[in-house]
């Protein structure tokens, strides 16, 4: 039995069709019995489809890189968001 956890780290790999025979089953019967996953699963297609028609940009700001990485795996995990001063 997968949780919701589980299957929300394994979308990546999902989209990229690196998913294993047994992995992807225990994957595909989650998705159908859980209503939120299956949900979150059609989302974050969607929101990948959507961002890769955006164009390409050169190279991000110094260290937004990092707080955009640390604020997805932030509200993956559910933790509330910390406010801070907004950067100048």
């Amino acid at each position: 039995m997968m949780t919701c956890a589980e299957f929300r780290s394994l979308l990546a790999d999902h989209l990229g069709g690196e998913l294993v025979v047994d992995v992807r089953e225990k994957f595909d019967t989650h998705r159908t019995g859980c209503q939120h996953c299956g949900f979150f699963l059609e989302s974050y297609t969607y929101t990948v489809k959507v961002t890769r028609l955006l164009p390409k940009t050169g190279p991000l700001p110094p260290g937004l890189e990092e707080r955009l990485r640390a604020a997805v795996a932030q509200a993956m995990a559910g933790e509330p968001k910390e406010s801070s001063p907004a950067a100048g």
